[in-house]
């Protein structure tokens, strides 16, 4: 039976959100770089410019420098996730704290380049600045809301050194300016959580909705493996692992409405161990049930086609179906059978015509009408074993009318 159901899920709804977070901090990763670098080119540039009257520019291409170093080492960590996202029982936590590490050394390097340039350049030049570093902590709205740790500790560590700066500073302007660094972050932040809530609620409602589809599927997958199991059992003799009497029926049924239209032959065979009753009594029950396996794995070996069938009737008899097989080719296939049994050299003392186990058997070979019903082909079939014990027993009869 299937078991996946009464199991504790190996793969949380909570783990399954956790690597739809990371997913999305490492899928938007690219464009987050390629908005950082163009913005950080620009700044360069320009500061280079000034920093050159002073025959300083080389502090600009060292910082540029630096920072593309760092996001090349988070680049090289972006294709490592690239080849294992897709794992399940991927280790979100491993994985988010290096892109954290990441995003704190660049928001410092940001925050501290700017700090250590402002004393160099003009006024009008670090408005400017002021302005990158806003517009830097409003594009990572895009690619950093999933999580609020991540988006303020970037904010704050890119923010953070420019504004004690410039309330170091002590003038009436770099004050203002602080207060707006202040409110600014303030206003990103309290506007991403309001997102932040947003994404993981709908991640959470996603999950859990899968899990339940997971939860009912294998439900319903355990359920069928039940009924496939119980179907079994009420349809396999349980000692010899042949069909059972039920089985017969429903398959011989099946079998006469469908040959009713044709005019293939429908096969029907009786075959009972000779003096069963004497071998069990003689050798006991332990090695009867042998004797009926043996013969039943005898017949079931000969079985080619998928809708014939062999069946345990009762006791030491057997029934087979064989749909489109004349009557010629089930006697061929029954003196095989029998000539195998016979090979096995099963003893039978108290046998009155052999000193082996033997097999009496009467086939029925008859076209099928509207007339003819399951029950006249199983009667005309014991009518052909009884005539095949009357004249002898370890003998094939035939009754094809």
């Amino acid at each position: 039976m299937n078991n996946d159901f009464e199991q504790k899920h190996t793969i949380s709804s909570y783990h399954l959100k956790q690597h739809e977070l990371v997913n999305f901090l490492y899928d938007r990763f690219t464009v987050g770089m390629m908005f950082t670098m163009v913005v950080a080119l620009v700044a360069t540039i320009l500061v280079t410019f000034e920093l050159s009257l002073q025959g300083l520019e080389y502090r600009g291409y060292i910082w540029f420098a630096g920072l593309s170093v760092i996001q090349y080492f988070r680049y090289r960590l972006k294709k490592r996730y690239d080849q294992v996202k897709t794992v399940d029982y991927l280790s979100h936590g491993y994985w988010k704290k290096r892109f954290i590490v990441g995003i704190y050394i660049v928001a410092l390097w940001q925050g501290l380049g700017a700090v250590i340039a402002m004393p160099m350049i003009s006024d009008n030049l670090q408005f400017i600045f002021h302005a990158f570093l806003l517009g830097l902590g409003a594009g990572a709205i895009a690619y950093l809301a999933t999580s609020m740790v991540i988006f303020g500790s970037y904010l704050i560590l890119m923010i953070l050194p420019v504004t004690v700066y410039l309330f170091w500073l002590n003038s009436p302007d770099s004050f203002v300016l602080g207060c707006m660094h202040i409110f600014m972050v303030g206003a990103y932040y309290f506007g991403v959580r309001r997102m932040n809530i947003m994404i993981n609620d709908s991640l959470h409602f996603r999950f859990d909705n899968e899990m339940l589809v997971n939860d009912l599927q294998r439900l319903l997958n355990a359920v069928a493996e039940s009924n496939k199991e119980l179907d079994e059992l009420s349809t396999t003799d349980e000692l010899t692992g042949a069909s059972n009497f039920r089985a017969f029926r429903v398959g011989l049924e099946a079998h006469r409405l469908k040959h009713i239209s044709s005019k293939l032959p429908l096969t029907v065979i009786m075959v009972n161990i000779d003096y069963y009753h004497e071998y069990n009594s003689f050798y006991g029950q332990d090695m009867g049930n042998k004797s009926l396996t043996a013969v039943a794995n005898l017949l079931v070996a000969e079985i080619v086609q998928k809708d014939e069938l062999v069946a345990r009737m009762n006791g030491a008899e057997f029934a087979i179906v064989l749909p489109g097989v004349s009557c010629e080719g089930a006697r061929i296939m029954m003196e095989k059978n029998m000539q195998l049994l016979q090979h096995q050299a099963i003893p039978h003392e108290r046998s009155k015509i052999n000193a082996l186990l033997t097999l009496s058997v009467g086939i029925c070979c008859i076209p099928v009408t509207q007339n003819i019903s399951s029950r006249d082909l199983i009667t005309r079939a014991d009518d052909a074993l009884r005539l095949a014990k009357k004249n002898g027993r370890n003998r094939i009869e035939i009754i094809n009318t």
